[in-house]
């Protein structure tokens, strides 16, 4: 290997749609592998951009041997899961994810036999063990809590928020108000919110991890909803299935459990299972022996071994009813007992009620199952914790054993919470137990810690206690809840609590648990490199000055692609211009570009695989297009090519890996037009084959140039590469690639003055040029990725990917004081106020530099533009508004204005395009630049836009509320006009009114500092309460009733007869006996209700009855006459006539005496009347006109 191979991953956790298709019990397309030595990962390939991921991509070329074998076969990712838990077991742990899932066993055993693998294996699918089904802490409610004490245990306890139980399930609700959240995540998609993706009444499974954290941690005596036995404890949520999954199996269990585990958790439930064995989650399991796991045994009914309940130092948890009697469906221990207790988990009275999702966040239901008797078991470990902090996993699962009923159910002893917390008493012998933190532990001079107590009284109160803080202000204190403690020297400080109670004094000190450092003389300001695709890492920078930069590229997505990229900047890093290196073969690797200025600059490429050739190139127009310089041949099939620096635009050197047993070295004094080979006489010879040099690994000061190489030695020339000696260093390997744990960075800030940071943080220096080396003692954080000691001064910075970081150095690098936390890779410096540091791009427009913004100058850079919020096309006047000194020179950089930049100190721009634009300015006072920028400092807009349509009613009722509204521009203000009479205000983007029952219209503008834009409008008409009328006509009992409302949009008719009541606006009824009926019609509409009521007079004609009695009437028009015949029957003699009209008025009345009867109706006035004969049983209805 003759390079330092760069790889870093950009995606820590590939999020594909999951359904399982091969084996219920384990994930298709996955394994887990385990090495039997650990191998570190170099340096230069650390990549760790999300803290909440502990995992680290790795190329499979690293591993021949693996290599050879994966070949066969199509490899999606090849991870190590848990690199980043620093658990030296878990880090020889790796993913490896396929496509070919029915390959699987094959792939397994073709691992397995190789020497340096331990063991390969199929990663588990497990699956939630549940089944569906304060104010609420009553009743049958709390069958479970009476079943195991739970309100005798609480008069002992209410146990404490100092107790973290970690809920690791599918998902759970982080809006719940019934519990308490320490810390959440969600695993799978990867982001921080594990609340499921549907509520409880559409998807009860989903609920599922909100529930089972209800019954661990619900918080007791709140005032609402239930109790958990756990009391005080405090919740971690962790969700380890994708929202979009539409398979129950949980494929982030293994990535939960870790996170718990590495952030905080004393007790960690695992209310999911199934029969896959892993020996990576032993692994895991067993890498954290002071957490306690907690698992739910199983609903299947049976006594096959389920995981992780039947792993080693995991709890197994079993199911009884409230009758101590096994749960059906709970599984139960064979020939090997796995089942270590049981708890309430049955569906007796329903089941368990606890927390459920729903938006409210307030909301509860009843489940069974295991599942549920496992966090509940968990809440009475939690409680046991907060009487002795110190417990073991095994001295509490002892209790709960010793002190469990024997239900003889074979699912183990069933727990009993007063007598395990009886059992935690007799461990405390009634000492106190100190115990504390203290937030944040690693600070700057002049800032301040917060110290909380967490002990335990032991069984008597503790009555005092009392604080050390050496270094601190004050540097004591008595009392449970001390001050928040200030710093002001540097330092690494011991605290010490002792805590008293009748019984005893008992103290803890940790120490060296607060780190204070010196307050950073500068601070990173985030630059973006520009190129287009995400994940480009920088791993070399060529600073000519303030202004140009050089920065060469590599692919840190995972993919391995080899790139050929680099950005330049021209303006200190305001923009970043990417380019692409074309130098003939699109195969070869850039090792470095070393630039002289704007336009000029060298690299060197090497070739990654045989029968390439790299060498030297050089370009003249600023890198878009590049030339070979032949003479410095690297054709060799050994040749490779690592570094390449120039002195000035004629003086260069170059150097490659031993051919023929000399390193190929060259030297030029014409640009490299003519490159020289060093002679062999002049350069001491490699060790042996396995000694070679490093790509980037080179140092510069003066005529002085030093490179590394494999087997730990450094080459030195103080005559710019003519002549060489060499030096062996403590180091064993500067680049890993002959000992996989050896790696280190060197910086020479003199000819003489150099340092190295080996890859485990020592520190070791030279004073003699790097003929020996002394380990320093330092304090403070040194990172272990970069290293600059620049030139001429004694400061130094250290950088880090893994732990990520940076730290400086003022004294010559003993004393180290951290200046952030943030991801670094490499580290140039100039000068102490001109710098940058290389990361990783999130986009285009996103991240990926570092620039080191000078504070130790009193001067504070700062301005205004005025206006700072313009129609775009305005002049903005900027104002230097530099403090603490007087600058000499400013720089102004102002994308998207008119200039783009200026050298005045109170510039004008013009913005003529609408947007929002940062403005930077670096000033100097002969003491070094200091910038500050505003990325968001002048907004620009246009004349606003007509608002969308007006939504809202058209038609609304008189003297009420309504609401309008447009769709929301967050950058305009509205103005809205509503008609005369009317009330409602509002500048935002809705308008609540009330009308004064006049219609009119609407209308709205947006507004911004342009002005205002075409109004929108909408009229409303304001509806009227209905008014009820009717008309009705009779014919012959058959009524048609015409409706004569106003207003109306729904009728009620009730027509007086009993029969049903009829919706139609025009109804026709039929009445079956003549009579005066009482009729009421009932009108609707959005406003109201009006009623009427008539009374209708209805004659019924009987066809039948005339034609059966003979009798005839007609009119005689001409004499004004009305004749009737027939009247022979003898009971129609003697009876009367009437004559009445359509309202029942009689107008006429006679007895009929002869067989024909002539009546005279001149009297009448027109209009239709009725015959009626023997009290209305015979009539006829006719017309007089």
């Amino acid at each position: 290997m003759k390079k330092i191979i760069l790889f870093f991953s950009t995606i820590l956790i590939i999020n594909v749609a999951f359904t399982q298709t091969h084996q219920r019990d384990y994930i298709d397309g996955q394994i887990f592998l385990k090495l039997k030595k650990f191998v570190a990962v170099k340096q230069v390939e650390l990549h760790r951009t999300d803290e909440h991921s502990f995992s680290q991509k790795e190329k499979i070329s690293n591993y021949p041997e693996l290599s050879k074998v994966l070949s066969n076969y199509q490899i999606v990712n090849f991870e190590r899961p848990s690199y980043y838990t620093g658990k030296q077991e878990l880090m020889k742990i790796y993913q490896i994810t396929f496509s070919d899932f029915s390959k699987v066993d094959l792939l397994i055993e073709e691992l397995q036999q190789l020497g340096e693998v331990e063991y390969a294996e199929k990663v588990p699918l497990y699956y939630p063990d549940f089944i569906p089904n304060d104010p609420q802490h009553t009743g049958t409610n709390k069958w479970y809590h009476t079943l195991v004490g739970s309100e005798n245990a609480w008069n002992i306890t209410l146990g404490s928020s100092s107790v973290k139980i970690a809920v690791v399930d599918n998902a759970v609700a982080a809006n719940h108000t019934d519990y308490t959240i320490f810390a959440q995540r969600d695993v799978a998609d990867n982001d921080n919110d594990p609340t499921p993706p549907v509520q409880f009444a559409s998807n009860q499974g989903w609920s599922h991890g909100t529930h089972v954290a209800g019954l661990a941690t619900a918080d007791i005596n709140n005032g609402i909803g239930i109790a958990s036995l756990g009391g005080n404890a405090e919740l971690i949520a962790v969700k380890t299935r994708q929202s979009a999954s539409t398979n129950a199996g949980l494929t982030h269990t293994f990535q939960g459990v870790q996170w718990a585990a590495q952030n905080g958790a004393h007790i960690i439930n695992m209310s999911f299972g199934g029969s896959g064995q892993s020996a990576t989650w032993q692994t895991l399991i067993n890498s954290f022996p002071n957490i306690i796991f907690v698992a739910a045994a199983g609903n299947d009914g049976v006594s096959t071994l389920m995981y992780p309940a039947a792993y080693a130092n995991v709890i197994g948890v079993g199911s009884v009813d409230a009758n101590d009697n096994r749960s059906s469906f709970s599984n139960f221990n064979g020939a090997t007992p796995y089942v270590d207790i049981a708890s309430p988990g049955g569906f007796s009275n329903g089941g368990l009620l606890s927390t459920v999702y729903t938006t409210g966040g307030n909301n509860y239901g009843k489940m069974g199952g295991t599942s549920m008797a496992s966090p509940f078991a968990a809440g009475l470990m939690g409680l046991m914790l907060s009487l002795n902090p110190s417990l073991t996993p095994a001295q509490v699962l002892n209790c709960l054993i010793t002190t469990g009923v024997n239900i003889n159910q074979n699912i183990g002893p069933r727990i009993n919470a007063l007598a395990a917390l009886q059992c935690v008493q007799s461990t405390v012998t009634g000492d106190p137990i100190p115990l504390f933190t203290g937030v944040p532990t690693s600070i700057f001079e002049g800032q301040t810690v917060t110290f909380t107590d967490g002990s335990a009284n032991g069984g008597n109160p503790i009555t005092s206690w009392t604080w050390s803080f050496p270094g601190g202000t004050p540097a004591s204190f008595v009392g449970q809840t001390p001050p928040a403690i200030t710093y002001s020297t540097a330092g690494v400080y011991d605290v010490t609590l002792s805590v008293t109670n009748s019984q005893s004094t008992q103290q803890l000190t940790k120490t060296g648990y607060i780190t204070v450092t010196l307050q950073p003389t500068g601070n990173w300001i985030v630059q973006n490199s520009g190129f287009s695709t995400a994940a480009r890492g920088i791993d070399h920078i060529s600073i000519v000055d303030g202004q140009t930069v050089w920065a060469k590229a590599f692919d840190g997505s995972g993919n391995n692609a080899n790139v050929q990229e680099f950005i330049k900047t021209t303006n200190g890093g305001t923009t970043w211009t990417p380019g692409t290196i074309n130098i003939g073969n699109a195969n070869l690797g850039i090792a470095m570009i070393h630039a002289l200025d704007a336009n000029t600059a060298w690299l060197a490429a090497y070739p990654n695989a045989a029968g390439q050739t790299g060498g030297i190139w050089k370009t003249t127009n600023g890198g878009t297009t590049w030339t070979r310089q032949n003479t410095a041949t690297y054709n060799n099939a050994a040749s490779f090519t690592n570094v390449v620096h120039f002195w000035d635009a004629n003086v260069g050197f170059a150097q490659g890996d031993p051919i023929n047993g000399e390193f190929e070295l060259y030297t030029t004094t014409n640009g490299g037009t003519t490159w020289t080979p060093v002679p062999a006489a002049n350069i001491p010879n490699p060790l042996n084959a396995n000694e070679f040099g490093y790509v980037r690994q080179i140092e510069v000061i003066g005529d002085n140039v030093w490179f590394t190489t494999s087997l730990g030695r450094i080459y030195h020339s103080t005559n710019r590469g003519i002549n060489w000696q060499v030096y062996q260093t403590p180091v064993v390997d500067f680049g890993g690639a002959i000992n996989a744990n050896s790696s280190a960075v060197l910086s020479f800030s003199s000819a003489t003055t150099g340092l190295i940071i080996d890859n485990n943080g020592l520190v070791y220096k030279s004073t003699n040029s790097g003929s020996t080396w002394t380990q320093l003692t330092t304090t403070g954080t040194v990172f272990t990725t970069g290293l600059c000691f620049i030139e001429g001064t004694n400061i130094a910075f250290s950088t880090g990917a893994n732990p990520a970081g940076s730290s400086f150095s003022q004294d010559g690098g003993q004393t180290w004081n951290i200046i952030d936390n943030a991801q670094h890779l490499y580290v140039e410096f100039k000068t102490p106020s001109i710098g940058w540091s290389g990361w990783f791009n999130t986009s285009a427009t996103q991240d990926g530099m570092w620039k080191w913004n000078n504070l130790a100058t009193s001067m504070v850079a700062n301005f205004q533009g005025s206006p700072s919020n313009i129609c775009a096309g305005t002049t903005v006047n900027f104002t230097d508004l530099t403090t603490g000194s007087t600058p000499t020179s400013w720089l102004w950089s102002f994308p998207g204005g008119t200039p783009t930049s200026s050298t005045m100190q109170n510039p004008t721009v013009v913005y003529n395009t609408p947007g929002t634009y940062a403005v930077t300015l670096t000033v100097d006072d002969g003491n070094g630049p200091v910038t500050f920028s505003d990325n968001a400092h002048i907004t620009a807009v246009g004349m606003p836009a007509m608002p969308s349509a007006i939504t809202g009613s058209t038609s609304i009722c008189p003297n009420v509320s309504a609401t309008y509204s447009v769709v929301n521009n967050p950058n305009v203000l509205y103005t809205w006009t509503i008609p005369t009479g009317w009330t409602g205000s509002s500048t935002s983007n809705s308008i609540n009114v009330i009308n004064d029952n006049t219609s009119g219209a609407i209308s709205v503008t947006a507004d911004n500092i342009c002005g205002s834009s075409s109004p929108r409008t909408i009229n409303v008409t304001i509806l009227q309460t209905p008014i009820a009328a009717f008309t009705s006509v009779d014919n012959a009992g058959t009524v048609t009733f015409t409706d004569a409302s106003t207003g109306a949009t729904s009728w009620s008719w009730n027509f007086g007869d009993g029969s049903p009541t009829a919706s139609q606006q025009n109804p026709v009824h039929t009445y079956t006996t003549s009579g005066n009926y009482v009729v009421t019609l009932t009108v609707t509409n959005g406003c109201g209700t009006d009623i009427i009521t008539q009374t209708v007079n209805v004659i019924v004609t009987s066809i039948n009855e005339l034609a059966l009695a003979g009798i005839k009437i007609y009119p005689t028009l001409a004499t004004n006459q009305l004749t009737i015949e027939g009247l022979t029957t003898s009971t129609i003699k003697n009876k009367e006539i009437k004559i009445v009209d359509v309202l029942g008025k009689i107008h006429f009345i006679s007895t009929i005496t002869n067989t024909k009867e002539i009546i005279n109706i001149s009297f009448l006035a027109n209009g239709v009347y009725f015959i009626l004969l023997d009290e209305g049983k015979v009539n006829q209805k006719f017309f007089k006109n």
